[in-house]
């Protein structure tokens, strides 16, 4: 049998499947980054295969619409709609997130660290996978939390991020939109994306907008937002079981919710089961093109009509009497009713004939003809993967593809495997070299593999950082069972296969993903602070070096400016018996090395043995600054983490003598009680401040039967210093035990304003005054929100030293709360120190300097106890 169709329409056809169907989204590049094995996630779910992926692809063949969602993260998506819509109706469905929720939310103590973004992009495509979804991203900042939409506007820019949604409408091309959020509720950035939708739907079908990227105007037909019963125009039951799945259209939903592991108990609508709110979504009718109107009592698709040619041309085929979905008993005679339709949409010609026969509306048969080659394959049994000898490589270093295509039919299948030649940097377009056609026996397989080299001058993929926003278009909905890898993220590498049935040749494709990496990684701490550059100290850096080339390794760890400013200097010698293999280096540096006008940060390499090249294998670069703090001499600061490290390292850039206390070596108090001969509560004594981690009492429930000891410590004389927690947890325990010295509620109200004016209360306060003067200032140049979960309402024992409030709303002065505790005090604050300290603002660190001299720069008279009942 001859393969002989061109070889440009089989590699279109291909990457229609393993792309999805829109002809916009066949070029998108990919170079994000990290690998699968450096991240702890639950099990990926399931693929569908099998007789469910073909009952998909036949549902596909009957329904020629796509329904686009809107929302601003993942997880705020309504998942059981569109499993409904994708599930049962077998309509294309488009997840559509403004960002990567790469900020999080602070008030519910949900993950906050630089891998989010990445964490949640991964959860957001296991989420599609579950649905059938595709996943697109507008790659807009998540800022966090907002009040207004003016202010979301304001961030992300009102024409950039309405041209953003535009190019995605039609690009996508769906028919119907739909998002949960509304113009008047939620958060800034969920009103604001809200009002954007609403332009967009206009803005994307107005021919006077410019075309951009090969994609002209769009008319959406309808635009839907989630509402309840009463106002609703389109009820999804959900309840409604799928029978080739066994779940209801709910539970499917929550499966895919469930992904959202980042979110926790954060997730709208719960997690652990499938409640009577799940059961059905409610929408109403918010915008619709002119000329359409939606027929009562039926889908968001009711009355929705296509051009009587077009819908001749994608008209589901039967199968004699039968219905496709009936029809898979009776697998030769489907397998030859799909062929000759497939045959009809050949002959039909190339997509830019398809243009000129439909206009705007050839993307249907594009998806239609893509749709029945899909379950061509998968009745068949037909399959290509594809697999690299290593998933981390070094520009220079060899490595292997192999495709694997398997042939799970009864009848001999000839098939050409095409591989590129040649790995290009990520902005380049490899060629492709056909194999022999080969004919592979029924349930046998054949395999290609081919040796690349990554280029010299490859982009590097690791780290991650810097490379979230690479891709925004995700397929996966559109794609074979095995086609995408698990890892959304790196280099990569696409390989199609033309496999022949009768006289027409079904393209197949698969991808598989790279990440390029120097050929050392070094890590360490971004950072260093210090007081004034005419005042050195010394500062045990951390720096984890990891060795990516092939085999072993031996070189050494060189300071550069040490090495350029000491004769007598010494570099790490380092020597690694295997790739992937890891140190963790201890360097001891007196700071600064070179001060300004020379360049005082600090930079790291690892650098082969002589007589080898001395260019450097990695690099790191430690960003030395001077903060003009002072904090006192001789400090013993205790401190319990929540997440993360970041508060040791603070700690550590103060330069003061910092230990992290294990909760299980804190003895148990009784009523705040703790007896003396307790070693435990004994050995708190040796402090002279305490600091708990923001939402350490909800992270680490453990804690809260260790808490009387902690009260203990603070009235015999230590500081007790608390950051922000969560407020459901925190005032349920409160009504159970001794858990804050004096009555304390706190509430969510937050400020979110970045630049929220802040005032100073009580001036002359140690804690604002010693060792350094808090002003106004200090509070300059914030990132994110001021502070989440602030109490509404505590006892006369606290006094209140800071003021702040978002524009328009009453003054807060629960952000910062002290009180004297015995012989030592008790500190609440729910300011946000931790973003501030990570972004190296000045303020953050002489606040941060006298919550830890407290107990040294407090002179002040033990206050006179009054009345508990007070508040605000």
């Amino acid at each position: 049998m001859m393969l002989n169709f061109k070889r440009v329409c089989s590699l279109l056809a291909a990457l229609a499947l393993l792309m999805g169907s829109m002809p916009s989204a066949f070029g998108i590049a990919a170079t994000a980054r990290a690998s699968q094995s450096e991240r702890a996630t639950v099990p990926l779910p399931p693929e569908e295969r099998g007789s469910v992926a073909l009952d998909q692809a036949l549902r596909d063949l009957t329904n020629p619409f796509t329904v686009l969602s809107v929302a601003v993260r993942p997880g705020e998506s309504d998942d059981g709609t569109l499993a409904l819509y994708r599930k049962s109706f077998g309509a294309r469905t488009v997840t559509l997130f403004a960002t990567r929720g790469e900020t999080g939310d602070r008030s519910t103590c949900g993950p906050n660290d630089p891998e989010l973004g990445f964490t949640r992009t991964r959860e957001a495509l296991e989420s599609g996978r579950v649905l059938g979804a595709d996943v697109y991203f507008l790659n807009l900042r998540d800022f966090g939390y907002s009040k207004s939409a003016n202010h979301a506007l304001g961030v992300w820019g009102h024409d950039e991020a309405l041209g953003k949604l535009v190019r995605a409408i039609r690009s996508l091309r769906p028919d119907v939109m739909i998002t949960n959020h509304s113009a008047k509720t939620g958060d800034g950035q969920q009103q604001a994306l809200a009002q954007l939708t609403r332009e967009a739907f206009r803005e994307a079908a107005n021919p006077e907008r410019p075309a951009e990227a090969g994609s002209g105007p769009w008319r959406v037909r309808r635009l839907f937002e989630r509402t309840d019963a009463y106002h609703a125009d389109v009820t999804a039951n959900l309840s409604e079981r799928d029978a080739a799945r066994g779940q209801s259209y709910a539970e499917i939903g929550l499966a895919a919710r469930r992904r959202n592991i980042s979110l926790g108990a954060s997730i709208p609508g719960g997690r652990d089961g499938v409640t009577p709110e799940l059961e059905k979504s409610y929408y109403k009718l918010e915008a619709s093109a002119p000329g359409e109107k939606l027929e009562s009592g039926g889908s968001m698709f009711a009355g929705l009509m296509l051009p009587e040619n077009l819908r001749r041309s994608i008209a589901a085929p039967r199968v004699g009497d039968f219905s496709l979905l009936e029809a898979t008993t009776k697998p030769a005679e489907l397998v030859g009713t799909l062929h000759e339709k497939l045959l009809e949409k050949r002959a039909e010609g190339s997509a830019e004939d398809l243009q000129a026969r439909y206009g705007a509306e050839y993307g249907r048969v594009i998806r239609f003809t893509a749709a029945l080659e899909r379950a061509l394959v998968l009745l068949l049994g037909l399959s290509l993967e594809v697999t690299m000898s290593d998933r981390v490589d070094v520009p220079g270093q060899k490595l292997v593809a192999r495709a694997m295509f398997r042939n799970g039919s009864s009848s001999v299948v000839p098939v050409v495997i095409r591989m590129p030649e040649s790995l290009s940097p990520a902005e380049g377009k490899p060629e492709y070299k056909p194999s022999d056609a080969v004919f592979v026996a029924q349930y046998n397989s054949t395999a290609r593999e081919a040796e690349y080299e990554i280029p010299r001058d490859a982009a590097l993929t690791l780290p991650r950082s810097g490379h979230l926003e690479d891709e925004q278009y995700y397929p996966m909905g559109s794609s074979l069972p095995g086609a995408l890898p698990v890892e959304p993220f790196g280099n990569r590498l696409v390989v199609y296969a033309e496999a022949g049935l009768g006289d027409v040749n079904i393209p197949l494709a698969a991808l598989a993903r790279y990440d390029t990496s120097s050929p050392v990684e070094i890590s360490t701490i971004p950072f260093a602070i210090l007081k004034d550059w005419l005042k050195p100290r010394e500062i045990e850096v951390p720096v984890r070096v990891r060795n990516r080339t092939p085999g072993a390794l031996t070189g050494a760890l060189w300071v550069v400016p040490l090495a350029l400013t000491d004769d007598n200097y010494e570099p790490v010698r380092l020597t690694f018996a295997r790739e992937d293999e890891e140190t963790t280096v201890k360097l001891k540096l007196k700071l600064p090395i070179l001060k300004p006008p020379l360049t005082p940060d600090v930079l790291l390499e690892f650098r082969r043995d002589k007589p080898e090249s001395p260019e450097p294998l990695g690099l790191a670069k430690i960003v030395v600054n001077v903060i003009g703090f002072e904090v006192v001499d001789d400090l013993n600061v205790g401190y319990i983490s929540g997440s993360g490290a970041w508060l040791g390292d603070a700690l550590n850039q103060l330069g003061v003598n910092r230990s992290e206390i294990a909760i299980q070596d804190i003895a148990i108090g009784e009523n705040g009680k703790t007896p003396q001969e307790t070693t435990g509560c004994g050995d708190l004594g040796r402090f002279d401040t305490i600091i708990i981690d923001r939402c350490t009492y909800v992270a680490r429930p453990e804690l809260m039967s260790k808490n009387g000891c902690l009260l203990t410590y603070a009235k015999e004389g230590g500081n007790l210093v608390v950051f922000d927690q969560r407020p459901d947890d925190w005032n349920l325990i409160l009504g159970r035990s001794v858990f804050a010295p004096y009555p304390i509620k706190l509430s969510r109200d937050r400020i979110a304003a970045e630049n929220a004016p802040v005032s100073i209360l009580e001036e002359d306060h140690p804690l604002l005054s010693k060792p350094n003067k808090i002003t106004v200032r200090d509070f300059d140049g914030w990132v994110g929100e001021r502070a989440v979960n602030i109490p509404r309402e505590w006892s006369t024992e606290y006094t209140p030293l800071l003021e702040s409030n978002d524009p328009g709303e009453t003054p807060s002065k629960g952000g910062l709360l002290v009180a004297r505790l015995g012989a030592g005090s008790y500190v609440l604050t729910s300011f946000d120190w931790r973003s501030q300290l990570l972004a190296m603002k000045a303020g953050a660190y002489r606040m941060l300097a006298n919550l830890v001299s407290f107990p040294k720069t407090n002179t002040r008279p033990r206050r006179v106890r009054s009345d508990k009942s007070g508040g605000q």
